[in-house]
């Protein structure tokens, strides 16, 4: 069974030769995958780094960024937005260059959870705010998430997301909204969530052999880390955000999703102690919005569509896991 890491005090490991011993030592893990960094304007020392990692992405890239720099700032507050491209951003790039603090390019096939743990490396912020490409967060997202994780009870925090497009598709989505009250929680929503940069690279960043789960993941490596911490549910830090985006994307993913626990259990030789630890979790019973009945009928028609393609997933022979197939394609 995995044995406990050494718990350590958050304010340790944000000492500033501490942290500059540790970023060096990420960056030199990951220098191999940068291929670029290109920087548009340096923020000295910024309170905050936004990353949002990109694949092919459209105009809703940009939409994204517009709504960070229409957040509303605490005062002495500071931010940059480095954006990782893993590839297909051609069209895009001369036009990022004019919203975009930094641009990290890596490797095209990197995945995405190694693309989160190499673009982090150089992330400046203290605390860093991991967004979907296709996410707009509200206004007073960065200030309510920085009053959050000024309680030094708090390591890391989720939002809550509402549907943007698509609001039927969205209903399968419980974990997206646990009601108006913070309670602790798991890194469910890996695209609309902050974190304390030291923290992130204390707990090992995000597992890189899997795609699904790896929020429950990082929650535990945190939990095992900082004892006695929280990661919560932030009611305040809102994002809107859709869960499927089409019929083409509610079938791939959900057949993607069929097999996590097996997926999961890939990340460490022995995983046990994370997996009994991410199952009783995922059995607890957690609060969650209350459905309109149009979405409510739409809720069970779809949940029975996808338990016969999870099913069906199921019995398809596994195939070897390996980074291309892991690449953050939509």
């Amino acid at each position: 069974m995995a044995q406990p890491r050494e718990t350590i005090a958050v304010s340790e490991l944000d000492e500033p030769t501490t942290l500059a011993q540790t970023v060096t030592q990420w960056q030199a893990r990951w220098q191999p995958e940068v291929k670029g960094l290109e920087i548009n304007r340096l923020i000295e020392a910024p309170t905050w780094t936004v990353l949002i990692i990109a694949y092919r992405s459209k105009a809703f890239l940009l939409d994204c960024i517009a709504r960070v720099r229409d957040c509303r700032l605490p005062s002495g507050t500071t931010l940059e937005v480095l954006v990782a491209d893993c590839g297909g951003l051609e069209a895009l790039r001369p036009r990022l260059r004019d919203v975009a603090d930094r641009v990290i390019t890596l490797t095209p096939d990197i995945g995405l959870n190694p693309a989160r743990n190499a673009a982090i490396a150089w992330a400046a912020g203290k605390y860093v705010a991991l967004l979907d490409d296709d996410g707009e967060i509200e206004p007073d997202w960065i200030a309510n998430a920085q009053r959050h994780l000024e309680d030094p009870a708090v390591v890391a925090l989720r939002g809550k997301i509402v549907f943007k497009q698509h609001r039927y598709f969205t209903t399968l989505a419980s974990h997206y909204d646990r009601g108006a009250n913070v309670v602790d929680d798991t890194l469910a929503v890996e695209g609309n969530m902050a974190i304390r940069r030291s923290a992130y690279f204390a707990a090992g960043g995000f597992g890189e052999r899997f795609y699904g789960g790896e929020g429950a993941q990082l929650t535990y490596a945190l939990l095992q880390r900082f004892a006695g911490l929280r990661v919560i549910y932030a009611p305040d830090v809102v994002m809107r955000h859709d869960y499927f985006q089409s019929w083409q994307h509610f079938i791939k993913k959900s057949m993607m999703y069929g097999d996590i626990m097996n997926k999961l259990a890939l990340q460490e030789p022995e995983a046990e102690a994370m997996l009994a630890w991410i199952r009783a979790d995922w059995d607890k019973a957690k609060p969650r919005r209350t459905m309109r009945l149009d979405e409510r009928l739409a809720w069970m028609s779809l949940c029975t569509l996808r338990a016969g393609l999870q099913t069906a997933a199921r019995l398809q022979q596994a195939a070897p896991v390996n980074r291309a197939n892991l690449s953050p394609r939509r």
